[in-house]
């Protein structure tokens, strides 16, 4: 008979858990190890018994994501974010209150619930390849189709075109604007929105089309007692043809032209292959470009400014069975460069394994991390956040509620700072 009742009993766990457990999508972070390499020499820490699983799944319709770390069999830290009501809210084990943080976006809730809903389609999903677009030539002389509309008849001699729009029309359609525009928003325009009503400014136009380029040059004059100036103070000059288009903004000084920005999009469609870059008086840079590269695909993002530069790319793609992807972020005059380099195949029950590399060079030293990486699906027992209403709002955080955190951040953290503490560094093979 008590065989028969710790039989019962212990079915009746078993169910339980099972009802409380749902099917997740989980990453597991695993055999992983950290190679530090100084001018004094390079050591390695074994964290082979370490192990990080990332869960991802909606119970209850809650989109949550879970993190657990164990150490030699030893539950070392547990972590939950979840998406409840708009906030995003974050809570370590341990601590007595979770933190939330406001999406500030009615509708960032039901659209990350929608993400969530589909885990399966978005997970399975791969990075496209960019194939190249074609970027027609801008009909530019479609501008002396408007003109009529407001009174104005320009000088055209079929591939050349003047015109000018005087200063009363471009107050008018000005104030017509600003009418439009909330108050809220004009009093965060600080006064902006009374300049603007105010300003006093001819439009002195031209535009052109060979066949090939077109282009168009809009001049703005200043209007004073009526009187129109002959020099223009500003003007925009935008010139596009097929797969190139550019557009400058002007500024004149003692009536010649200086170009305070310019922006240039090109586009080769048969390289599969486009650029966009952003120059600002030559003081600050930003390009970014789409091309392959040995049968990958490359994104890559430049930016100059204050005498640094920055570049990050994201390569990617397929060898046979095989999925990769590279990140690379890099500041080379301040020799530090990082990067992901991420692999994967799939595995005979049909999940994903691999394996992750990710190193940090900062002037000196480089920290090289790796492991291996396991993706699928499992049961997860989800830890729900019950006092998610009493969260911390991060946006508004007191000395002392930083303080009590704080505190509870030691203690939660605690188990896995232990476990690191005792890891003892050994000189690599």
């Amino acid at each position: 008979m008590k065989k028969l009742l710790a039989l019962a009993l212990a079915l009746m766990l078993l169910m339980a858990s099972a009802a409380f457990a749902e099917t997740a999508n989980t990453t597991t972070f695993s055999n992983i190890h950290i190679v530090t390499t100084t001018p004094a020499g390079t050591q390695e820490i074994d964290l082979s018994d370490l192990t990080a699983t990332l869960a991802v799944g909606s119970p209850d319709g809650v989109p949550s994501i879970q993190l657990d770390v164990t150490g030699g069999g030893e539950a070392l830290l547990g972590a939950e974010i979840q998406f409840i009501g708009g906030n995003m809210v974050l809570n370590i084990d341990g601590l007595s209150r979770p933190i939330a943080a406001s999406m500030n976006n009615a509708q960032a809730q039901e659209a990350i619930e929608g993400i969530f809903a589909n885990l399966d389609s978005a997970t399975n999903a791969k990075l496209p390849a960019f194939t190249g677009v074609d970027i027609p030539k801008l009909p530019l002389m479609s501008v002396l189709d408007m003109l009529p509309m407001l009174g104005i008849e320009p000088v055209n001699d079929g591939q050349t075109a003047t015109f000018e729009i005087p200063a009363e029309l471009i107050s008018s359609i000005l104030q017509m604007v600003l009418s439009q525009v909330p108050a809220e928003t004009k009093a965060q325009l600080g006064g902006l929105d009374q300049l603007l009503a105010n300003v006093q400014m001819a439009v002195v136009g031209k535009v052109s089309d060979d066949g090939n380029t077109a282009e168009l040059l809009l001049d703005l004059v200043p209007v004073q007692d009526g009187l129109q100036s002959d020099v223009p103070f500003a003007g925009l000059y935008l010139v596009s043809s097929n797969n190139s288009d550019s557009l400058e903004i002007l500024l004149y000084q003692d009536g010649s032209p200086v170009t305070l920005g310019k922006l240039d999009l090109t586009s080769d469609p048969a390289a599969a292959t486009l650029d966009f870059a952003l120059d600002l008086m030559g003081q600050v840079k930003l390009g970014f470009s789409l091309y392959p590269q040995d049968g990958a695909q490359v994104a890559a993002i430049a930016l100059e400014g204050n005498g640094e530069t920055m570049n990050a790319s994201l390569t990617y793609g397929e060898e046979g069975d095989q999925e990769y992807a590279l990140f690379a972020f890099e500041i080379p005059n301040q020799n530090t460069a990082a990067s992901i380099d991420l692999t994967e195949h799939p595995a005979a029950d049909g999940s994903k394994e691999g394996a992750v590399d990710v190193k940090v060079t900062a002037r000196d030293q480089t920290v090289n991390l790796t492991a291996d990486l396991a993706e699928g699906k499992g049961d997860v027992a989800f830890r729900a956040i019950a006092n998610a209403s009493q969260a911390y709002d991060a946006s508004r955080m007191t000395e002392a509620d930083n303080q009590a955190l704080g505190q509870e951040l030691q203690n939660a953290l605690g188990g896995l700072m232990n476990y690191l503490n005792n890891v003892i560094a050994q000189p690599a093979a």
